[in-house]
């Protein structure tokens, strides 16, 4: 019997898998406790459309990330702090930052998503990575200057 799978089952398919199980095992127990249903032609076609849908959706929000990599990278944030003999006083947190591209760039990241950062509290230029969906890394510039 030819089923496509509405749930992961262990050993016999992963959703939206179209398969062939034995009659009894689909009629007593994937078909009664809703693991499958029957693959029809339209099912089967419905089941094609909803994952190209899937798939369309995927590369269009993966567009739009490769967009926010491209306008983080054409930025450059900068910051001043207090220096006194050679000595910092303050920090620049990756909060600061975030705060920063969202206020002045409209652009929206999570704090958490700052690959491996310390607080920057040295006089110069500095390259943040960012975590972005889908892989996909950024790098942003921080200028800090002398107040």
């Amino acid at each position: 019997m030819k089923v496509i799978f509405l749930k992961d089952v262990k050993g016999q398919g992963k959703k939206d898998e179209v398969k062939e199980v034995s009659d009894g095992y689909a009629r007593n127990y994937l078909l009664p406790n809703g693991l499958v249903k029957l693959a029809t032609e339209n099912s089967i076609k419905t089941l094609k459309t909803k994952l190209q849908t899937a798939n369309e959706e995927e590369e269009l929000a993966k567009a739009q990330t490769m967009l926010i990599k491209k306008a983080i990278e054409e930025v450059t944030l900068k910051f001043k702090l207090q220096v006194i003999d050679n000595k910092a006083f303050g920090s620049i947190s990756n909060q600061d930052i975030a705060d920063q591209l969202a206020k002045v760039y409209h652009i929206t990241v999570d704090k958490r998503k700052f690959i491996n950062f310390k607080n920057l509290n040295h006089i110069g230029l500095h390259y943040i990575r960012i975590k972005l969906d889908f892989g996909i890394e950024a790098k942003l510039k921080v200028e800090i200057k002398e107040v």
